[in-house]
């Protein structure tokens, strides 16, 4: 999916947030991927809250993770992701096949860090 694509599956959650409803972002966008086959995005919010079309209230997985913070920009992430994998097969941690990203606030050059999480068995 190309970035332009990606980032506009985050217009309904900002609509629904913008339309009167009692939920209040309190966080980060995040991105919440399930192996391969599913993909969400959303914001941290205060509250669970009913369905709202699109939007649907969900949470991130418990658990043990590994996670790298990525700086460079969204060109080399996935970079990110391999050394990660790679830190997980070589300390014997397997993965349950779940990740996230969770974005920072840009900084005035709108630079984005990007904290890569996955989850662990």
């Amino acid at each position: 999916m190309d970035l332009s694509r990606f980032m506009s599956c985050f217009d309904a959650v900002y609509e629904f947030l913008g339309s009167g409803t009692h939920v209040k972002q309190i966080g980060q966008n995040v991105a919440l991927y399930e192996r391969g086959e599913r993909m969400e995005v959303g914001v941290e919010v205060d509250v669970a809250f009913d369905s709202a079309g699109p939007v649907v209230s969900s949470q991130l997985p418990g658990g043990r993770i590994a996670h790298a913070t990525h700086t460079t920009g969204y060109a080399d992430l996935g970079e990110t992701y391999a050394r990660i994998k790679h830190w997980c097969e070589g300390n014997a941690h397997r993965t349950a096949g779940v990740q996230w990203e969770i974005y920072g606030d840009p900084d005035e050059n709108d630079h984005v860090e990007i904290e890569v999480c996955f989850l662990l068995i």
